[in-house]
Formats: C-alpha cells, sequence, structure tokens
C-alpha cells in the first residue's frame, strides 16, 4: 500500500510566514535589480534603481535581523517524515548557510557604500566607511555573497520543487 504523503504539514506562525515572503520578495528583487544597475550604469535611471536597491537592502537588514531572532521564539513546526536525522541536519545546515549569506550580502552591500545616499529619497544615510580601499573590499564580497544567494536561492526552489512534485510532500502549505 502506498503512503500518501500528500496531507498538509502544519504551517508557521502568520508572522514567521509574513518575514518569509517579504525578504524573499526583497531579495528576489534586489538580486535581479543589481544586476540590471550595470546595465543601467550612465542612464537616466541608474540614480533612481540605485537608491531604490539601497533602500531597501537597508530595510530587509532589521527584517532579517527580526526574522533570525523570531525563529528562537516562534512555535516549532516539525518536518515532515522522511526528513530525519542527517537529512534533516543538511536541511538545517543548508538554512544557516543561507541566512549567513543574506546577511553578509546585505551588510557588505551597506559597507561597500562609496557615498551616502537618501533612503527613498527621504532621509540621509552617511556612507559608513569613507576608505576606498576597504570600500572595493566590500565590493567583492558583496558581490560573492550575491552569487552565494543566488546559488542558494535556486538551491532552495529546486529542494520545494522536489518534495512538492518529486516526493509528493505538501511541504509548500507550511510558509503558505
Amino acid at each position: 500500500m502506498m503512503k500518501d504523503n500528500s496531507a498538509v504539514l502544519p504551517r508557521y506562525d502568520a508572522f514567521s510566514r509574513l518575514l518569509h515572503w517579504v525578504v524573499a520578495a526583497v531579495i528576489i528583487y534586489a538580486m535581479c535589480m543589481g544586476y540590471v544597475l550595470h546595465v543601467l550604469e550612465g542612464t537616466a535611471y541608474f540614480q533612481f534603481f540605485s537608491v531604490l536597491n539601497m533602500s531597501l537592502g537597508t530595510v530587509a537588514t532589521p527584517i532579517m535581523l527580526i526574522r533570525f531572532v523570531w525563529r528562537f521564539f516562534r512555535p516549532s513546526v516539525p518536518y515532515p517524515r522522511g526528513i530525519e536525522g542527517v537529512k534533516k541536519g543538511v536541511v538545517v545546515l543548508a538554512h544557516e548557510v543561507f541566512y549567513l549569506a543574506i546577511f553578509v550580502t546585505l551588510v557588505s552591500g551597506f559597507l561597500m557604500l562609496k557615498q551616502g545616499y537618501n533612503l527613498f529619497g527621504l532621509y540621509p544615510i552617511p556612507q559608513p566607511i569613507v576608505n576606498s580601499e576597504i570600500n572595493q573590499f566590500f565590493f567583492f564580497v558583496h558581490r560573492y555573497a550575491c552569487i552565494s544567494v543566488g546559488v542558494l536561492l535556486v538551491l532552495h526552489v529546486l529542494a520545494i520543487c522536489k518534495h512538492q512534485l518529486v516526493e509528493k510532500r505538501n511541504i509548500l502549505s507550511r510558509m503558505l
């Protein structure tokens, strides 16, 4: 007899789901726009989208920090059957590495600033480090952190697809 893995799994609380999707939307937008900015350089649109990208990154940083801390206080959501032992350890490690890569991306994006900017055009944010060599170092850290986040995001989506479509575990319902 084939076991039914399609049952709806317990969900994360509404606050956790909100934080997840807000961070996901900002990261996906900022990653895409970060690459588009290279194409827009020298155009009339560059400054607007550059400030928007920096503003979203600035807002995403405390949201990501809240998300990281909240996971220690929120109700625990069990993993589905079949994700135990070493497999569960790999899942936990992958999420920790994802969190770390996101934090490195956000912090290095701020530390690489060559000049201050106005948060959403309203509130001045000064340049944190006024040393072009250090700014350049964080630019490279940011670039490779963005690539890492992109790779981890693709792996995250592929893992969800594998659980959802191949193993017929309704794992997506946990975060919807």
